[in-house]
């Protein structure tokens, strides 16, 4: 006479009590870290606190509107692209050479400020 089984639907084992076949795969629960701005998840506390370290904006200034797009910008990058060059990067990539560097600089040192701020 056949016997009754229960097979698990993750990995087609089977199994002769319904429970063990409940259990069988049960996924696990695993730890994450949320980043405190987009709440994408990180396995480290410290990629969590450093994800979104470059949209902090410095200087308390919560977005920068472009002059040349007029789009309300966010990211440490675009304010130092405007302060600097006067436009951001989405509306015009183009910056002189000598801009390139200080926007560089200029960024490296605000994400190096907000990452202290945040420690």
């Amino acid at each position: 006479m056949p016997k009754r089984a229960y097979e698990c639907g993750s990995c087609n084992e089977v199994h002769e009590l319904h429970h063990e076949a409940e259990r069988c795969c049960q996924p696990d629960i695993n730890d994450v870290w949320l980043c405190d701005i987009c709440e994408e998840s990180h396995d480290e506390k410290e990629d969590a606190e450093k994800c979104c370290i470059g949209k902090v904006k410095a200087r308390g200034v919560e977005t920068v509107r472009c002059p040349s797009c007029f789009r309300d910008q966010e990211l440490v990058r675009y304010a130092v692209e405007i302060e600097v060059a006067g436009h951001c990067s989405e509306c015009n990539p183009h910056f002189s050479i000598d801009d390139t560097f200080k926007i560089g600089d200029l960024v490296d040192q605000q994400i190096a400020e907000n990452l202290e701020r945040s420690m």
